[in-house]
């Protein structure tokens, strides 16, 4: 029954797509660190993920550049993890959500399999939060996949809050789909529909 639901669900709506969007806390005493100290974050280059060798680190060199701010995480002398906000003209290329003057959003964040379950994703957003308000950013942003549990759980341990739920569907393949936001942020109203 639930496979033909869905079925019946897909032909009538298209694809679909929801997520959360979790934005990075309004206040200066948000954590800045959330684990120990056999942690180490910091703002990281393009060489140091090459020199790390790690094929799923390698695999993010093409979110680095202008108009996007990197950040690593080592555990263990090595690093396992690497996090990406963009913002300004980089971002627009995605406009996912709208970004202000002084907003970026966290783009990508990935952790080395073997080093899953330590903190680490965490620490990162923690840690790379605090970097980025200290660069002048006044607001950041996350979207995160509505199923995606471990990436919901590091960015609320991180201090990060849920503001609104984004539901993309593509009725009758339309060229754009319809994006359905719940609750939006102030400037917007709640429940809009948009297409784009």
């Amino acid at each position: 029954m639930k496979r033909l639901i869905k079925s019946v669900a897909h032909g009538l709506l298209g694809d679909y797509a929801i997520y959360h969007i979790y934005s990075d806390p309004d206040t200066s005493d948000a954590p800045a660190s959330t684990a120990g100290g056999e942690l180490n974050c910091r703002a990281i280059a393009q060489s140091q993920v090459e020199a790390s060798g790690e094929p799923l680190l390698l695999e993010q060199a093409g979110y680095f550049g202008a108009g996007a701010h990197a950040y690593g995480c080592w555990y263990d002398e090595r690093l396992a993890g690497v996090c990406f906000y963009w913002f300004g003209d980089r971002y627009r290329t995605r406009n996912f959500w709208p970004l202000d003057a002084g907003e970026a959003k966290l783009v990508q964040i990935v952790v080395v399999p073997e080093a899953r379950g330590r903190g680490i994703a965490s620490e990162l957003i923690a840690r790379s939060r605090a970097a980025m308000r200290t660069r002048g950013f006044r607001r950041l942003y996350a979207r995160i996949w509505h199923s995606n549990v471990p990436s919901l759980r590091a960015f609320e341990r991180a201090g990060w809050g849920r503001i609104a739920t984004v539901l993309e569907v593509n009725p009758l393949r339309l060229s754009k789909p319809w994006r359905i936001m719940a609750p939006n942020r102030p400037r917007a109203a709640a429940g809009r529909i948009t297409s784009g």
